[in-house]
């Protein structure tokens, strides 16, 4: 069975970490919230719904598209499920972040292309890395007290539910609930293309 994940948790409330994600990012507009699912039917429903795929070629900033992001509260922990790993894999976000939460972690896995990441950052400053992609695992900063016991040199899907239980939380138990599950939809009218223009002139 594939895992496609990509997560940021701090130990916060979601309203917390949704506020500091929006403001570390002000370049995303948020057109749309939703905190009062029914079921988890209508969790994926609504994102269906408020999600809007645009390609770089039809991109504008009248039609740049729409991403749904969503929050779980589990126990003390927080977090924000980021599908496209976008801002789970942005070190300076996370360190940012880190700034305010203090331990901030974040977990990317991708089956489909063989590759699996976490990242622990606190203070501003990463503490750990565990890169693992197509058999081979690269490391940085020292090990935390949560690894003990999970073999990270071979690190990938089952190494990665071992550390969610590590730390106290279970992602694919929120998955599979409505309960403290918020969602926004956001625009990003962003011009990259222009940043690839600077780059080449």
């Amino acid at each position: 069975m594939g895992m496609h994940i990509g997560l940021i948790v701090a130990e916060t409330s979601v309203e917390a970490l949704k506020d500091a994600f929006l403001a570390q990012c002000p370049h995303l507009e948020v057109v749309a919230t939703k905190d009062d699912f029914g079921s988890i039917d209508d969790v994926w429903a609504w994102r269906e719904a408020n999600s809007q795929f645009v390609s770089a070629a039809d991109w504008s900033k009248d039609n740049p598209g729409k991403t749904v992001y969503l929050f779980w509260q589990d126990l003390t922990w927080a977090m924000l499920l980021d599908s496209e790993y976008v801002y789970a894999s942005d070190g300076d976000l996370l360190a940012r972040l880190s700034q305010q939460f203090n331990r901030t972690l974040s977990f990317v896995v991708e089956s489909a292309g063989g590759c699996a990441s976490f990242w622990c950052y606190d203070n501003g400053t990463q503490l750990r890395q565990i890169n693992y992609f197509d058999g081979e695992v690269e490391l940085a900063g020292q090990p935390l007290a949560e690894e003990e016991g999970i073999d990270v040199n071979n690190y990938y899907m089952d190494e990665t539910e071992a550390l969610w239980r590590a730390f106290g939380i279970d992602p694919v138990k929120c998955l599979q609930s409505s309960k403290e599950c918020l969602a926004i939809s956001v625009i990003d009218r962003t011009d990259y293309s222009r940043d690839d223009d600077d780059l080449e002139s």
